[in-house]
């Protein structure tokens, strides 16, 4: 069973405690041995990372985090999913050094996915590319503030989300991950850097967008054809 709700980046956003559930970037999955499953291979995929680049993989920059979620607002925007509120925020790590984050909060954005009320292939893709949306930016654009597990767990549901959909339509996870999720927000953001730049400008002059601004700014963006 997934259950697709809004994806609030904050104290929530991640949980790998129980054994036949867990929640990343916001969204919780359940299913037997689904939580234990997922807890070893994020943990897995995190030591590798750690052992090859060491602890500041783990950071996030102010731009990058900028970046990220403008990637967030402008993918939500293309999707036709409406952008309520935009921000970026820190707070001091264990040695007193500024830890930045974000989130992006959205309207109306919840889903279910059991037996009983399956969710379509086209509705998980699309949470796919919403959660991925920010990832995408930075590699795109965030240069040398990048930084390999920023977002690991962001990375890591949209590849889950990519396999459910996967399964409803008979195809192989990966190559469709590659193409219908990572290549379809990059090429959306790239034909929208304008917009993504003013967003980005915007949340580092003011950290928060809501409302007529931030309206304003997501009627710039055009979707294009993948």
């Amino acid at each position: 069973m997934i259950e697709l709700g809004n994806p609030y980046y904050g104290d929530n956003a991640a949980d790998l405690s129980q054994d036949d559930a867990f929640t990343l970037a916001g969204i919780t999955m359940c299913g037997p041995g689904m939580g234990k499953a997922i807890r070893e291979r994020m943990g897995e995929v995190a030591y590798g990372i750690m052992r090859k680049y060491g602890p500041r993989a783990f950071e996030m920059p102010k731009r990058a985090a900028a970046i990220h979620e403008a990637g967030h607002v402008v993918i939500n925007a293309t999707l036709g999913i409406r952008n309520t509120l935009s921000l970026i925020d820190q707070k001091r790590g264990g040695d007193g050094q500024p830890l930045w984050f974000g989130f992006t909060d959205v309207a109306g954005d919840e889903l279910v996915d059991t037996p009983d009320c399956p969710a379509s292939f086209e509705d998980i893709l699309t949470r796919a590319r919403a959660v991925y949306a920010g990832i995408a930016a930075e590699d795109l654009l965030a240069g040398d503030d990048r930084r390999e597990a920023s977002s690991l767990d962001e990375v890591m549901m949209s590849q889950i989300l990519a396999e459910r959909a996967a399964d409803l339509n008979d195809r192989d996870a990966e190559p469709l991950w590659q193409k219908e999720v990572v290549m379809w927000c990059q090429r959306q953001i790239a034909a929208n850097q304008e917009a993504h730049q003013q967003i980005v400008a915007a949340l580092l002059a003011r950290k928060r967008l809501k409302g007529k601004q931030l309206r304003e700014l997501c009627s710039k963006v055009r979707p294009v054809q993948a």
